[in-house]
């Protein structure tokens, strides 16, 4: 925990001038940074969307149980050239009429429709609503997975970049220094011009790799504020954690993704969907038998044939029966997409929980292998440090030669990178892991 606390402090130095150009600084953990981001992220915006989207199918697909009301109305005039329907009494000259014309026409009327039976169409058709929702619900979680990992792998690899920016900082201010030492010695006569010209040599290599660190800190700085939506030159404080010691054994890990994982669960409802969709396509067969009722009010009314020109109500009432007997071979075309469908989502299934053990293995080695190194690495620390301490007493003593006051500087520069990778790549092998289990913290 020492070594985190210093490196951090290395960190904030970094940040300094920054801070006091007045920039935005913010600090966040990696875990308020996954918190700001899911809030900002446009794929989750979209994925949200989508199971919004399948939540308003399957409540359409229900509404079909329901009955149906619709309503009509219209309202036509006639041309004045048609005549009425009249005749003559026998024997007189008295004409009748017996429908006269009525040149403006209204009708109004309201009907009425229940399914009572549908070949049980209607209740796969919402089971399959209902699944394709919940498939949809967990296509969201899912990308929010994603999301969280991508923040925090762009999190832990900007720790790394600042972390490898501050040891070449520690390794260009040593190698600085004892330029400026062998120069004073070469001065007083007790160093050779050669050993000044490869302590200079080094500290331009050291330079040349400050310039490569500085912007990749920079370009770890743009992908992490892209993916949590804060402005491109925002500066983020990060913030060192304490580190895992271990994590749940393998077969509990496996386990608690077999009970519950976004993906699996996923493409499960997708799978029990078009189940539903096969039976629905297979309805198709079966007859469908409705209630029907109607009320119309008009003028004229065809059912009052002698008082047409008057407003007239009548009601009526039944049921329906339609049987598609045959289609041109539709139906069985539906059903057999349907069972491809079915079988293509089930295969998809059984790879996707084959892929995900695999997956979850693979991240549990990789934790593991982490945490070894870190723990190795921490040690070659305090050996190289240890190493430099010597030498460069040695080498004030004048017993120490340039190129081994070079190589052990060296050597501790690597050992202080390492131990910066070390913990970035602990906590990004327990983010792979977490997010291979579908969590999103």
């Amino acid at each position: 925990m020492d070594d985190i606390k210093r490196w951090g402090g290395l960190l904030l130095l970094l940040l300094f001038p920054a801070i006091a150009a007045g920039q935005d600084i913010r600090t966040l953990t990696a875990e308020e940074a996954v918190q700001f981001g899911l809030e900002r992220n446009a794929l989750i915006r979209s994925a949200e969307a989508g199971a919004a989207e399948a939540d308003a199918v399957y409540r359409a697909a229900r509404a079909a149980r329901r009955p149906s009301v619709t309503a009509q109305g219209s309202y036509t005039r006639l041309s004045d050239n048609i005549p009425a329907i009249t005749f003559t009494q026998p024997g007189t000259d008295i004409e009748v009429t017996l429908a006269p014309v009525v040149l403006d026409r209204y009708y109004s009327e309201i009907g009425i429709e229940q399914p009572l039976f549908t070949g049980l169409r209607i209740h796969h058709q919402i089971q399959a609503a209902s699944h394709q929702a919940e498939a949809a619900a967990m296509d969201a979680e899912w990308q929010e997975a994603d999301v969280a990992f991508q923040i925090k792998q762009a999190y832990w690899r900007l720790y790394e970049a600042q972390g490898l920016q501050s040891a070449v900082a520690a390794s260009l201010a040593r190698v600085e220094a004892y330029v400026n030492d062998v120069r004073n010695r070469r001065d007083a006569g007790a160093a050779l011009e050669s050993d000044l010209l490869t302590a200079q040599t080094r500290r331009s290599e050291v330079q040349l790799e400050q310039i490569q660190r500085d912007n990749a800190v920079q370009v770890a700085r743009l992908e992490l504020n892209r993916l949590i939506g804060l402005p491109l030159d925002a500066i983020i404080q990060l913030v060192a954690v304490d580190l895992v010691d271990t994590v749940d054994a393998l077969d509990g890990l496996l386990a608690r993704a077999g009970a519950q994982h976004p993906q699996v669960d996923g493409l499960v409802a997708q799978v029990e969907a078009l189940e539903a969709n096969v039976k629905a396509s297979q309805g198709g067969w079966l007859p469908e038998i409705v209630a029907t009722g109607r009320y119309a009010y008009s003028r004229p009314n065809q059912y009052f044939f002698l008082d047409q020109d008057a407003f007239r109500g009548n009601w009526e009432a039944g049921v329906a029966v339609r049987w598609n007997l045959w289609n041109g071979g539709q139906r069985e075309a539906g059903t057999q997409e349907a069972r491809a469908r079915l079988q293509g989502a089930e295969a998809r299934l059984a790879y996707a929980r084959d892929e995900i053990a695999v997956s979850i293995t693979s991240r549990y080695l990789d934790v593991q292998r982490a945490e070894a190194s870190y723990n190795v690495i921490q040690q070659n620390v305090r050996e190289a440090e240890e190493a430099y301490r010597v030498v460069q007493q040695q080498h004030q003593e004048g017993v120490a030669l340039t190129s081994t006051m070079l190589e052990v500087e060296e050597a501790l520069r690597l050992a202080q990178s390492r131990a910066a990778q070390a913990v970035a790549g602990q906590m990004m092998a327990l983010a792979a892991l977490r997010f291979t289990l579908g969590e999103i913290r």
